[in-house]
């Protein structure tokens, strides 16, 4: 069999496999990532008792999950650009202090205590790296959970969507700092290069790039997406960031200029098809042999931080920010969600080297308990006299 039938016949599989996987678990009231995830653990387990893929076929996956990774984050960064309003920071701000300062730095002390074995690249770089993915809000999979409770256009919504921006963009900041700081030595050069690039942005957020876009048939707007999206991932790859960087900054600038194209739903189609092959491949890069005593107690430590610094600096931000009790739980509920922004976050780091992959394994075994759990706490949250 030829390289193309063999590289074809496996995307046709695994596509297949990990939309099924998905909506499998998708009836069952959880984010199909989940079942992606566990796609691919299970692929993973079966190639290693069984025949490997051809090598060029296996870079060729990774390529094309890496352009849907790329066209998902444009889209977050789309997405997320018009929800950080001056009317919705000013509501968001004290609750999304809470629910990315206490997880940070309650992150930031456990990630000191597994350093010592976890810590590739230094104990500064992993610490840092640890403390931003504990602050992480999965703004997509909370937009979805809001939509489907008919929560969007509520104040309790808009706030969480809000604080979730707020967060999750002090976190892609972060990300892009230990990302320019390998091995605890910062790049001059990469931060000196980030500046065209950063004017390149700033072009496309003005308002009159927007108009242009809007004048364009729906196919050339696509081509246009499209392609600043592959071209903002190239521009900070090339600079020693991570591509996705690069896109996700894409987005929130076209985002800014443009909200009445919706860019976002431009690229979503193609997105959503290639993105499950990226979280198919996520899973089989966890390890179930590394899984000893001591990474089940130190996964068990991760999940109770993560739920802790995310549900009680939540709870407490909104109560400072003067939310009764009840609305309180309902955002610190949904502050808890982290699903696919912690992945891809996670599978970052492990492409640079800031973790290693047995503390990759604990991070994915904690994004997919928190996530899972954000449906349950809704619906012992509910009131009475609400509808869903």
């Amino acid at each position: 069999m030829s390289d193309i039938a063999v590289l074809l016949a496996a995307l046709a599989v695994l596509l297949s496999l990990a939309r099924l996987s998905g909506s499998a678990v998708a009836r069952l009231g959880q984010p199909a990532v989940i079942g992606e995830i566990a796609c691919g653990l299970l692929i993973g387990i079966a190639l290693s008792t069984g025949p490997d893929l051809p090598v060029q076929t296996g870079v060729t996956l990774d390529a094309i999950a890496q352009l849907g990774l790329t066209l998902f984050l444009f889209c977050v960064g789309a997405r997320l650009a018009p929800s950080i309003t001056d009317r919705c920071v000013k509501s968001a701000v004290v609750p999304a202090l809470g629910a990315a300062v206490v997880p940070f730095i309650l992150g930031a002390l456990l990630a000191l205590w597994l350093a010592r074995r976890h810590a590739p690249a230094g104990t500064t770089a992993f610490v840092l790296f640890a403390a931003a993915a504990m602050s992480v809000t999965a703004f997509p999979v909370l937009a979805r959970i809001l939509a489907e409770r008919g929560m969007l256009d509520d104040d309790g919504g808009q706030r969480a969507l809000s604080a979730a921006a707020l967060t999750d963009a002090a976190a892609w900041t972060m990300l892009a700092f230990v990302a320019a700081s390998p091995l605890g030595e910062t790049r001059a050069w990469s931060l000196v290069m980030i500046v065209p690039i950063l004017a390149g942005l700033l072009a496309v957020a003005r308002p009159r790039f927007g108009h242009w876009v809007a004048s364009l048939s729906r196919p050339a707007a696509t081509t246009l997406m499209v392609a600043l999206a592959c071209a903002g991932a190239a521009a900070t790859d090339a600079i020693g960031l991570h591509s996705a960087l690069g896109a996700f900054l894409a987005g929130a600038a076209i985002g800014r200029s443009a909200p009445k194209v919706d860019p976002a739903a431009l690229v979503a189609p193609l997105g959503s098809l290639l993105v499950p092959l990226y979280f198919v491949l996520v899973g089989r890069k966890i390890d179930l042999g590394e899984f000893d005593l001591v990474l089940v107690l130190e996964t068990v430590a991760v999940v109770v931080v993560a739920v802790a610094g995310k549900c009680g600096g939540g709870y407490l931000g909104a109560r400072f920010a003067g939310q009764p009790p009840h609305s309180a739980a309902v955002f610190a509920a949904l502050m808890n969600t982290r699903g696919v922004t912690e992945l891809v976050f996670l599978s970052i780091g492990l492409g640079l080297g800031v973790i290693d992959s047995a503390f990759y394994t604990a991070m994915v075994a904690m994004a997919l308990v928190t996530t899972a759990m954000t449906g349950p706490l809704l619906n012992l949250l509910r009131q009475p006299n609400e509808v869903h």
